[in-house]
């Protein structure tokens, strides 16, 4: 495929449009027919049961299929371009710049052999793409993430942090690079309700400060209906309602 630099509306954040994932080699779809539309700063929950195609959706936003799946139809319209359908080594620029992704588990993403400092410094001189200093950018994603811009904290280990402020590490990878668009799979699952409100508001923050649109990943309506503007429900697959 080859890129292209159809723009969508200048309204959207993001435009997905006919997307259908498939077992890979086959014409088995796990994922059709995935229309979506985002505004700059809109919250979309996007939910359904275990096994709906939530996540494989998700990430398919970033250009990426899982092994074992691939991408067969539909585009992805970011910031005028198709994820999609651009270059892999295109796309791999663009991810943490144009569109950023937060995991469900920090402690499988986040490097267990690397200091916070280091990671977040890493993730700056990736995605940072004006002339900020990517030691003051990582400075002001930790202090927009409510965690201490210390040397002291910096030179943390992840096992060191808590799982609350690994998950904060996590949004402030995401936000550093002050994407158009994040995809959040299910960031909260595993924290305490305390812990969880925390994150969620921030979420919030960072969307409406940034003008970021974020997907949000999640089988808990509860949540959903404090934090997301838009909902779409998934099942078989497919989306079968979607609404404010």
């Amino acid at each position: 495929m080859t890129a292209t630099t159809a723009t969508p509306p200048a309204a959207a954040a993001v435009v997905v449009s006919g997307l259908r994932v498939d077992v890979a080699g086959s014409r088995i779809n796990i994922v059709d027919g995935i229309d979506l539309r985002l505004a700059p700063g809109e919250i979309m929950g996007l939910v359904g049961e275990s096994g709906s195609g939530k996540s494989t959706t998700a990430l398919a936003l970033l250009g990426y299929a899982k092994t074992g799946t691939t991408i067969t139809a539909g585009s992805v319209h970011v910031g005028g371009t198709d994820v999609v359908a651009a270059p892999s080594h295109q796309v791999r620029r663009l991810r943490g710049r144009l569109i950023a992704y937060v995991p469900q588990d920090p402690t499988s993403s986040l490097n267990p052999s690397m200091r916070i400092g280091a990671q977040l410094l890493e993730a700056a001189d990736h995605a940072i793409s004006d002339d900020s200093s990517p030691s003051t950018r990582v400075a002001e994603a930790l202090a927009e993430v409510a965690l201490p811009t210390t040397p002291e904290f910096l030179r943390r280990f992840p096992h060191q942090l808590s799982g609350g402020q690994q998950q904060r590490v996590g949004l402030a990878m995401a936000f550093i690079g002050r994407p158009a668009v994040v995809v959040l799979d299910e960031p909260t699952t595993g924290l305490d309700v305390t812990t969880q409100a925390h994150v969620l508001e921030t979420v919030r923050t960072l969307c409406t400060r940034h003008g970021t649109a974020a997907v949000y990943v999640s089988h808990d309506l509860a949540v959903v209906s404090e934090l997301a503007a838009s909902v779409a429900v998934m099942y078989l697959g497919r989306i079968v309602e979607a609404g404010a």
